[in-house]
């Protein structure tokens, strides 16, 4: 058996680093317009500057980075047209889940995710990523009662990029009480068996959110 050649060699690590790095730029915690500077991370993750150059060019590729001659590489910033069109869509595939779960749900299903609710409102002044595991445990209880598979997919397949918004979105002052209100609504139209109010809840709740978020980033420079 041949010895396997470099390039085999250095992809696992490769693409370790690359997840880590998409990892960080979804969450959030890298932000927009952080710099990424190939010979500081080469020497803080111990590779050569030819792996740390392979998985910028692959962030690139998805949009997730801009790399901008004899300047160099910065988490790419936000920019108005992808948030109305992200949130949009969002809005749409998760209202039609919402409106189906509603014609589904018994009445064991109303009371969880009541439960749910309830545990969110008293964290809204606690940890943010609690409050962001329940909010998310909300939402997807209607993705999954609304017992449609293809609908599913292409909610979690758009998952990833709307994502990279979480992290910001939380740190709107207000932002978690607004959300607990609108979620209040959607369960007031669940409560009174109105499918088409609670896919019209859900869409205005998702765009609210969206409108949030582009009056913070205009204000913090973040969009291009």
């Amino acid at each position: 058996m041949s010895a396997p050649n470099r390039a085999q060699k250095n992809r696992p690590l490769r693409e370790t680093i690359y997840a880590d790095l998409r990892r960080q730029i979804l969450s959030g915690r890298l932000l927009p317009g952080s710099r990424l500077v190939e010979s500081s991370l080469a020497e803080s993750l111990k590779v050569s500057r030819t792996v740390i150059r392979e998985v910028i060019k692959q962030l690139e590729l998805e949009g997730l980075v801009k790399i901008t001659p004899y300047k160099g590489t910065e988490v790419s910033r936000f920019s108005l047209q992808d948030i109305e069109e992200l949130y949009v869509i969002q809005g749409a595939l998760e209202g039609l889940a919402g409106g189906l779960a509603a014609q589904r749900m018994k009445k064991e299903d109303l009371r969880e995710v009541r439960f749910i609710h309830e545990r969110l409102k008293k964290s809204v002044r606690k940890d943010p990523g609690e409050w962001q595991r329940l909010n998310i445990a909300f939402h997807q209880f209607f993705i999954d009662k609304c017992e449609n598979r293809r609908l599913h997919g292409l909610i979690k397949n758009h998952r990833d990029q709307f994502a990279r918004y979480w992290r910001i979105i939380l740190s709107i002052p207000g932002q978690r009480e607004k959300s607990n209100e609108d979620h209040e609504q959607i369960l007031k139209a669940l409560d009174r068996g109105e499918p088409l109010k609670v896919r019209l809840a859900m869409e205005e709740h998702i765009g609210q959110s969206a409108r949030n978020l582009t009056t913070f980033l205009e204000k913090h420079e973040f969009l291009i």
